[in-house]
């Protein structure tokens, strides 16, 4: 029962907290290419210390992550041509063995055509997915904080009725 607060806590949290809009949405971009692309490269690690440095909605980050792996499980076959059609290309073929030449070259993970198609998929469709997030986000944040604050379970996972037994108030507008 414990182990199950603490994500409902985070979601909550995710609605109440003072993020904007365009922080909830990069982190959900963010996420999404980290999502999409395959783990156990450089790459991946890079998207992940990128999700945890800037100033971004980490919950909404990781959620976003959490999907996308499912979805990116999906895409392989079509992200493997990609990545075999864009390996291909000979006027790259100097950039890749400069690449694969550096001293985490063979770690980079662009000479793995799942990895180099999922990470193109994955900033082709980060923009449209910021701007999809940003605009769902900005009209179900209002309602969710509301109806959040209305509801004694909405309360209890953000504190406020451990606040309001200790004295302090004006946690989630609540008095």
């Amino acid at each position: 029962m414990l182990g199950l607060v603490r994500p409902l806590r985070q979601l909550a949290g995710l609605f109440t907290a003072h993020d904007s809009p365009r922080q909830v949405a990069a982190g959900v971009a963010i996420g999404m290419v980290l999502g999409l692309v395959p783990k156990g490269n450089l790459i991946a690690v890079l998207l992940g210390m990128t999700l945890m440095v800037f100033r971004v909605n980490r919950t909404a980050g990781l959620l976003s992550a959490a999907l996308f792996s499912w979805i990116g499980l999906g895409m392989d076959g079509f992200t493997d041509r990609l990545g075999g059609i864009v390996l291909a290309a000979p006027s790259m073929q100097g950039a890749y063995a400069w690449l694969y030449d550096l001293p985490l070259g063979p770690w980079i993970g662009f000479n793995n055509t799942v990895v180099l198609g999922s990470l193109l998929t994955g900033l082709y469709l980060s923009y449209p997915c910021y701007l999809l997030t940003h605009l769902v986000y900005a009209r179900l944040q209002p309602p969710a904080l509301r109806w959040i604050a209305r509801y004694r379970l909405g309360r209890w996972l953000m504190g406020a009725d451990w606040s309001q037994r200790l004295g302090l108030t004006g946690v989630l507008g609540v008095k």
